[in-house]
């Protein structure tokens, strides 16, 4: 079809690189910061977020990112602002999780009656026991976000990176239509993902 299939797999792999990484980073800080909060804050704000969480957890999270692009419009810091809205409460109830634990550990529960407050011990004890998390959480989750660009793409929501080419995820949307005529099309997009995948994950 005339189409340099390693030059779309360079170029998809940068504006891949480009645009999901710093929204699942963006998402992971968020959750972060709204765990500090519902940890140092008292009980109702506490029971507050975590309903807001279990609010968020039980609406599919494409479809959250869907209305906050159609509301907000299509640009590159919305779309960030949407796969933080859509994502933010699985991240933060997988915190939750381990920092219940470590709550409750023989160490935080010395350094709380030596006074120490809870940005001490958020910052000392918790953050280093949850970051295996976060990391595990930013590996696994980029996929998503590839796939979520890939899908916004069917539906002609242009990020304004047309001028670096087509991600990963965009090129299995449209190769997929031409299969038959170029296989490798589209085994080249879906090996890109799965070694960006395993390249992020080499070190865990």
């Amino acid at each position: 079809m005339g189409r340099d299939i390693y030059a779309l797999y360079a170029y998809g792999s940068f504006t891949t690189f480009l645009i999901s990484i710093p929204a699942r980073i963006l998402t992971l800080l968020f959750s972060v910061f709204v765990s500090f909060l519902s940890y140092a804050s008292s009980k109702s704000l506490n029971f507050l977020i975590d309903s807001f969480a279990a609010v968020f957890l039980s609406i599919p999270s494409f479809l959250v990112a869907l209305i906050v692009l159609y509301s907000l419009g299509s640009e590159l810091f919305v779309f960030y602002l949407a796969i933080v809205v859509a994502d933010w409460a699985f991240v933060y109830e997988s915190i939750q999780g381990k920092q219940r634990e470590v709550s409750e550990s023989g160490f935080v529960i010395a350094a709380k009656s030596m006074g120490a407050n809870s940005y001490y011990l958020f910052k000392m004890h918790i953050f280093p026991e949850i970051i295996s998390i976060l990391f595990i959480l930013f590996i696994t989750g980029i996929p998503g976000v590839i796939m979520t660009v890939a899908i916004f793409s069917y539906m002609g929501i242009d990020f304004g990176t047309e001028s670096l080419g087509p991600g990963l995820g965009e090129q299995i949307a449209f190769s997929k239509d031409y299969f038959l005529v170029s296989p490798f099309s589209l085994f080249t997009p879906i090996l890109g993902i799965l070694f960006l995948v395993l390249s992020l994950g080499k070190k865990s």
